[in-house]
């Protein structure tokens, strides 16, 4: 199944993980509606998937993880 979201990247794992990264680092990966209807839909869509154990979440660039909320 190949993730396709405008705000985050997604590495899914064989053994059993999933990275997610939010990628909006032009703007400290601040928390928009964009990111939020990404994340969100992206978790819905893992909830039920038994190939998804755990998911890591990370922020891109170096500066900050995640702006704002």
């Amino acid at each position: 199944m190949a993730d396709t979201y405008s705000t985050l990247l997604i590495e899914r794992h064989a053994d059993g993980y999933a990275l997610v990264t939010l990628n909006r680092p032009e703007a400290l990966n601040a928390l928009n509606s964009a990111l939020f209807k990404d994340l969100s839909d992206f978790l819905d869509a893992v909830e039920h998937d038994d190939s998804v154990r755990c998911v890591i979440l990370t922020g891109s660039g170096d500066k900050a993880f995640a702006a704002g909320a």
